[in-house]
């Protein structure tokens, strides 16, 4: 049966990091060399480069569970690994939120095998994004692209580490399979092939300019399922750290409303049908506006939303009282009610 698990969980390895790691990086193909990666239109020696210069910035993480996590054994050492993005020169660094949150001590490995102990600073699991600190300054950080540079086709490197945190700063090739995709997230998610496993969580995923533009996520696992990997969009990423420096979590516009998408959209189908409100809080800035329960929802300040995700990626734009116009269909026409948003605490 296909389904989805997050990666860094695939399973819980009981590993020690005390002892000695490689800390060069480990390819996912053998090195080649000059003349033949130049032969190659340049793409494998445009690789080398990019991993040589990147991985520096890259991080695993190793940590122990709380007792209350759901995946802890009494019977074993609860440690679990994943990976991470360093984003600020002072000791700040990109993760996951499912590779920390059940973190009961958070321990950061640089390429070099030293190792810090790190503080979680602020999590967001709606977005699946974490922001962690170690006390270490002079780093090295990533440079991340912009989200109008990814396109279909193009080659990318997923670096991390996968299964085993001897195995850290692993890096695979692949290309862009797809992007917008949905995959039981909030918001959407590029697609690639590039070979990412339980660990991988939290790692980058880079074009050959060195940007990074994703954060690995999610994958697709089941019998005969091969190369179907999802990592968090750079805009998306963007818009996180913004919201974790400026007020030290994210802050979402709440309308205080229930959508129920239409049967194209959930299906993956082109659609138009807009969303259906299927439930209204009380008091909440959709009663106050004057929403009612089977309007649906056309678009926001002109803007068309045709699934929750296209709403989720739409309110990127807005905080808690924003002011928005909002277009819904009631009764076969088309009405246009103003609505203040608020914040859920």
């Amino acid at each position: 049966m296909l389904k989805l698990k997050l990666i860094s969980t695939l399973t819980i390895l009981i590993i020690s990091f005390l002892l000695p790691n490689p800390s060069g990086v480990v390819y996912a193909a053998a090195k080649t060399n000059t003349n033949t990666a130049e032969s190659q239109d340049g793409i494998d020696a445009s690789v080398e480069k990019v991993i040589n210069n990147l991985s520096g910035s890259v991080v695993g993480i190793i940590g122990k569970l709380k007792p209350s996590s759901e995946n802890y054994s009494s019977n074993g050492d609860n440690l679990i690994f994943g990976s991470g993005v360093i984003y600020k020169s002072n000791g700040y660094i990109v993760t996951n939120a499912h590779v920390v949150a059940d973190m009961e001590t958070i321990v950061v490995v640089l390429s070099n095998g030293k190792s810090y102990k790190a503080r979680l600073k602020a999590i967001d699991e709606q977005s699946d994004l974490a922001s962690i600190k170690i006390d270490k300054g002079m780093l090295k950080p990533a440079v991340f692209g912009d989200i109008k540079q990814v396109v279909v086709g193009r080659p990318v490197v997923a670096i991390g580490t996968p299964l085993s945190f001897s195995l850290r700063n692993s890096a695979s090739k692949g290309i862009i399979s797809g992007i917008n995709r949905s995959a039981d997230g909030e918001y959407r998610f590029i697609q690639s092939d590039a070979a990412i496993n339980g660990g991988n969580s939290g790692g980058p995923l880079v074009d050959l300019s060195g940007r990074v533009i994703g954060i690995n996520t999610v994958k697709y696992v089941g019998y005969g399922v091969e190369g179907l990997s999802f990592s968090i969009p750079v805009d998306t990423v963007k818009y996180v750290l913004d919201q974790f420096g400026k007020y030290g979590k994210v802050r979402r516009p709440y309308l205080g409303v229930e959508f129920l998408e239409g049967v194209a959209a959930r299906y993956g189908l082109p659609s138009n049908e807009g969303l259906t409100i299927s439930e209204i809080e009380k008091s909440s800035p959709a009663e106050k506006c004057g929403l009612l329960l089977d309007d649906v929802l056309m678009s926001v300040n002109g803007v068309e939303v045709t699934t929750i995700i296209d709403y989720n990626e739409e309110m990127k734009k807005y905080l808690p009282g924003s002011t928005v116009k909002l277009t819904v269909r009631r009764n076969d026409k088309e009405i246009e009610l103003k609505a203040v948003y608020g914040e859920k605490l």
